[in-house]
């Protein structure tokens, strides 16, 4: 396995990780599905299967479709219960509201094919031939899927947000009549929006986005007095792909806390040292393209600095 896909695997599992956490999950559909309304309750969520792979049957036709969610959870509510479907995505997928409709769809068929089969286990008789060819009865009700799909990006998404985005130009007669479906997409980078309870959940979406933003100074201001998960720290160094963060910051005294400060001071160093370096890259292309000779420019800028120039240019050629 390569480092891309190390890199890669590590990010899913750490993220998926933190999001099974039931006051992690509960907290992020609150505050970004339920518009902040207390809705879902950490105790009354439980770990689903994440495959919602589905026999599609007819008389003419039988295909097995196999598909694996990311974080699956039931909540329940009395005797019934809602299913709750989190895809994590690190970048923009030109399908997604196709993809989300299927495993929306599996979930509904494989219920459909339970209820068919405990009718059948049961031995139950039907009452009319309508019930029969349907294998159900006309009171059995399925259960709502809600999917949520959670972006971490470091651009914004530019992909479709409903299926109607992925389809050819329609009149308006066809459209009232197209079955539109909608995709729950909540992006870090436009995250202030959102109201968090839940500290880690809030740190994630806060210190992430103003990384990204390359925002230290929101940092500064928000943490300089109190301390980070150190759990909460490894994801975001994961996330935001800075493992500075993790070999700067250390545990204080209180135990699995760090503090962000002297981290976000080396990093909003480097950042300035990567900007610095940036500007005399350009300067010195820009010397080159006017026919400025090296020997003239290595009078004010260093050997490494003309050779990062020359291999920038021989990059764009």
């Amino acid at each position: 396995m390569n480092n891309t896909n190390n890199t890669t695997h590590q990010k899913d599992v750490s993220l998926k990780t933190f999001w099974r956490d039931n006051e992690h999950f509960a907290d992020l559909f609150n505050a970004t599905v339920f518009n902040g309304k207390q809705v879902l309750k950490p105790n009354k969520l439980t770990e689903m299967d994440t495959d919602v792979s589905a026999t599609i049957q007819s008389k003419s036709y039988n295909e097995s479709i196999t598909r694996n969610r990311d974080v699956v959870k039931k909540m329940s509510d009395g005797v019934e219960f809602n299913i709750l479907g989190l895809e994590i995505q690190d970048k923009t997928h030109y399908a997604m509201p196709l993809r989300t409709m299927t495993y929306d769809a599996l979930g509904y068929i494989k219920e459909y094919n339970d209820i068919k089969k405990h009718h059948k286990l049961n031995k139950d008789s039907f009452s009319s031939h309508e019930e029969f060819l349907s294998g159900i009865n006309k009171s059995d009700r399925f259960h709502p899927i809600i999917t949520l799909v959670l972006y971490y990006g470091e651009s914004l998404w530019d992909g479709p947000t409903c299926l109607s985005d992925m389809m050819v130009s329609m009149p308006d007669n066809i459209k009232a009549y197209f079955s539109d479906y909608k995709l729950n997409l909540v992006q870090i980078l436009d995250s202030d929006k959102y109201t968090f309870y839940n500290e880690d959940v809030r740190d994630v979406f806060n210190i992430a986005r103003s990384i990204y933003n390359k925002d230290i100074d929101s940092i500064f201001s928000e943490y300089k007095t109190r301390n980070v998960d150190n759990e909460v720290i490894k994801l975001i160094s994961v996330l935001t792909a800075t493992p500075q963060i993790m070999n700067l910051c250390k545990p204080n005294e209180q135990g699995g806390k760090v503090n962000m400060c002297k981290a976000m001071e080396e990093l909003k160093a480097e950042w300035q040292g990567e900007s610095k370096k940036e500007e005399v890259q350009k300067a010195i292309i820009s010397m080159l393209e006017f026919g400025i000779t090296k020997e003239q420019i290595l009078t004010r800028y260093t050997k490494e600095d003309l050779e990062r120039a020359e291999a920038a240019i021989a990059n764009e050629n």
